[in-house]
């Protein structure tokens, strides 16, 4: 009976002493990351059959319980996912936020500053003040561009400073991944040979995975003791005990872009950005993605669009030298990338035909077979294909030189930037006042010695290349003219024949682009292209159309372009008989533009006088109004004194008021204000979602803590509890210890 009651007391003993360890234990360990309170649990022994009566047998240790609920852990990860995703993503956010919204980093106010200048040379063309009104014109258009390039580079260090982080967070998780294979091993072989978890090393492994999770999507699923854990869209990254390393490398098509890649037995796989969802990774690209990409392209659609358009009008005006106005803007053209993975040399030039058109994306041009070319747009996807080329899209042409040029084969990519890199290389091309073209090159004056009331405008010249006809019938429009244009294209000047339903002439060397009822065709060279009256033709930067008049053009008719200069001296002469203005240069088509409604004459035709309407012929333009009487001239001359002339600089102060962008429905102001409230409005909503975020994550981590966490209050109750459990067992095993030796005393 006393054996009996001692071992009883040792196991009691043994117990309380168990939970004394397993207390002080939870208590040491209750500020360590991870930690999961544990738990004793003893079960009674079987009892004893004696005399027909069950006498317990004490106790036993079951186990040392993990408290830890699966299901509130992977709310827990899912929650840091999540909240880190929305982190990363407004942490970089907020400095573009920054940058762009600054009242004196921001383009903004150099932008007015810039166009402030302009209207003040506007005012005073000439003298002391004209002088000082052209400096202050070159000095605040390169303060424009320096502001340009200064939030270009700045947003060139977001985007390196983003792949140092990409890089970070992959050797992070390389690194838990690693760890995590370890402790399967560790764990397997322990919970093997013991048959019990090993807890703290759960608590190991649980933690890791959380860690993962801050970093990207991850996915767990228990396997024979092990963890096989799958990140982003089911990447397996740990198998056990095998570890599939990340590596980060560049892209095959963007060098200043970092991706990630999947080696698994040797082989390495792309992962795209979009499978690895969730983390700080999926934040960072994102970011990159959908904010950062497209704000460089925006901030480079604003450059261009401004440069492009100031150049082309003060490519129209006259310098004080006398000269044409070249361009006032350095800016480079669209950036070009081939994909490593090509088998050929071949380079594809890409130009910016229509600055009006852009978008803010990068596009990737594949060659699917010879011949025929896809471009996508890569901010949504859209396709566009062709069997011809140009391929043209969203305002940007691209070609491949004809042979004997490396031409590409089937598979090739490109990677084509036509706005992301601009804002990095505008600068002011000029840097002597004299050569700002404020006059224009035209003048237009009605003798005092008219007797009727009419009255003509000072005149504009508003072309680059004129357009001239031989035939007595057809009309050629006046030409507009793209960034892309060259007057050396037209040196000497091209003359297109028509014959047998086809034009010839075109100038060498240049693909012609038709564009007839919404569908183009594109003609290499040399171009024999078929007569479609009307149709819209493009070709080296130069855009027109031919029309039937009276009957179609004749065999040998001809349609000349040549570069516009000012035009001779032409003396128009008004006829009431008629109502007709007549004395236009004998080759020169005339078109008359009265609101909505646009007429092209041939050559040597007496024109139908409308007060009000604009007549256009060999670059010039002007209004008659008024009521001339029979007889009245009208004088359109050169200029040849530009001093004190400031219509070209009016023209160019207009161009901050003209809808410039987004298919001519915005101005430059407007774009870039609309990219600064995307911005702002995304910044915004990233900051109410982190607090959100934040908010469930505190949820999440408060219900696992009620049930994993430890209560230094409950443990030091079970600290008293099982403190008083080892004195009753330490008493009883005396006990039992004294009726041993009373029994022994009885046997002598």
């Amino acid at each position: 009976m006393g054996t009996n009651v001692l071992n009883i007391g040792q196991s009691a003993l043994a117990a309380a002493q168990m939970g004394i360890t397993t207390t002080g234990h939870n208590i040491a360990n209750s500020s360590t990351p991870g930690y999961s309170r544990q738990v004793l649990v003893q079960s009674a022994n079987a009892p004893q059959n004696l005399g027909g009566s069950f006498v317990g047998q004490g106790v036993t240790i079951s186990q040392i319980q993990r408290q830890y609920n699966q299901f509130i852990g992977q709310q827990v990860n899912s929650s840091q996912t999540s909240l880190n995703q929305v982190s990363a993503y407004a942490g970089q956010i907020q400095q573009i936020n920054n940058l762009v919204a600054d009242p004196t980093a921001g383009v903004t106010p150099a932008l007015q500053d810039f166009f402030k200048s302009v209207q003040n040379l506007s005012s005073s063309p000439n003298g002391t003040a004209g002088a000082a009104a052209r400096q202050a014109v070159i000095s605040n258009g390169q303060a424009l561009a320096n502001r340009f390039t200064s939030l270009q580079g700045r947003m060139d260090q977001i985007r390196t400073d983003v792949n140092g982080e990409i890089a970070g967070a992959v050797s992070s998780i390389n690194a838990y991944s690693t760890q995590l294979a370890a402790l399967n091993e560790t764990i397997a072989k322990s919970q093997s040979s013991t048959g019990s978890p090993p807890n703290d090393l759960l608590d190991q492994r649980d933690l890791l995975v959380t860690e993962l999770s801050k970093l990207t999507k991850v996915t767990v699923i228990p396997q024979d003791n092990k963890y096989n854990v799958f990140i982003g869209n089911g990447q397996p990254i740990v198998l056990g005990g095998t570890v599939n390393q990340l590596q980060v490398s560049v892209s095959a098509t963007d060098p200043n872009r970092s991706e990630v890649a999947y080696t698994s037995n040797g082989n390495v796989t792309q992962i795209p950005e979009n499978g690895l969802p969730g983390g700080k990774l999926g934040g960072l690209f994102d970011f990159r993605a959908n904010t950062l990409d497209p704000a460089q392209s925006a901030i480079g659609r604003v450059a261009v669009s401004i440069a492009s358009a100031f150049n082309q009008q003060h490519a129209l005006g006259q310098d004080l030298n006398g000269q044409m106005g070249g361009n006032f803007f350095n800016i480079a053209q669209p950036v070009n990338t081939p994909g490593a993975g090509n088998t050929t040399s071949a380079l594809v030039t890409s130009k910016i035909v229509d600055a009006s058109a852009l978008s803010t994306s990068d596009y990737r041009l594949q060659i699917t077979a010879p011949g025929t070319y896809k471009v996508t747009r890569l901010s949504d996807g859209q396709v566009t294909n062709s069997t011809s080329q140009p391929v043209v899209v969203d305002g940007v042409s691209m070609e491949f030189p004809q042979p004997p040029a490396a031409q590409p084969a089937a598979g090739d990519e490109f990677l084509i930037k036509p706005t992301s890199n601009a804002a990095n290389s505008l600068a002011v091309a000029i840097s002597d006042p004299n050569k700002l073209a404020v006059a224009s090159p035209v003048s237009s004056v009605a003798p005092t010695t008219n007797t009727g009331s009419g009255k003509i405008s000072s005149g504009n010249f508003d072309s680059l290349a004129a357009s001239a006809s031989t035939s007595a019938t057809a009309t050629i429009s006046p030409v507009k003219t793209d960034n892309s244009f060259k007057s050396s294209t037209l040196t000497p000047a091209v003359t297109l024949t028509y014959s047998g339903g086809s034009l010839t002439g075109f100038p060498a060397g240049q693909i012609v682009s038709v564009t007839n009822a919404g569908v183009t065709t594109n003609y290499p060279p040399p171009a024999t292209v078929p007569y479609t009256s009307g149709a819209q033709i493009s070709v080296a930067g130069m855009s027109f159309a031919i029309k039937d008049g009276a009957a179609p053009p004749s065999n040998g008719d001809q349609f000349s372009l040549a570069p516009a200069t000012p035009v001779a001296s032409t003396k128009l002469t008004y006829n009431s008989a008629t109502n007709t203005l007549s004395g236009f240069p004998a080759t020169a088509n005339v078109t008359v533009t009265n609101g909505n409604s646009v007429t092209t004459y041939p050559a040597g035709s007496n024109i139908p006088f409308t007060a009000g309407s604009t007549i256009s012929f060999s670059g010039a333009s002007f209004t008659v109004t008024g009521s001339p009487a029979n007889g009245d001239v009208f004088n359109i001359t050169p200029n040849t004194n530009g001093t004190g002339d400031n219509r070209n600089a009016l023209a160019l102060a207009t161009i901050q008021t003209k809808n410039l962008l987004v298919g001519n429905t915005t101005t430059i102001q407007g774009a870039y204000a609309q990219f600064v409230s995307l911005v702002g409005n995304k910044t915004a909503e990233l900051q109410v979602t982190r607090a959100s975020e934040t908010k469930m994550l505190s949820q999440a981590v408060a219900a696992q803590q009620s049930e994993s966490g430890v209560n230094l209050d409950e443990e030091a109750a079970n600290l008293l509890r099982y403190q008083q459990a080892y004195q009753a067992a330490g008493k009883l095993m005396q006990i039992a210890s004294q009726l041993f030796d009373a029994l022994l005393t009885l046997g002598r």
